[in-house]
């Protein structure tokens, strides 16, 4: 079940970066070269944060279970 939280929430993490560049191409033809700028570099840089802790609690998952395995 666990592997399956973490291949959605992966797929949610990269959908939610597509957004942000899709926002971002939008707000270029509509609000300004510096918004859109702006939008796109907090946005990823916040993705970057929010997928950085994601990605270290999948990988500390996956060497617990590593662990797990090799004592039973």
């Amino acid at each position: 079940m666990k592997d399956f939280v973490i291949s959605v929430n992966n797929l949610v993490l990269y959908v939610s970066l597509a957004v942000i560049w899709l926002v971002a191409i939008v707000s270029l033809f509509t609000a300004g070269f510096l918004p859109a700028l702006g939008i796109f570099v907090a946005g990823t840089l916040v993705w970057c944060i929010v997928s950085g802790f994601w990605f270290v609690q999948s990988a500390t998952y996956e060497e617990l279970r590593k662990l797990n395995a090799n004592k039973v």
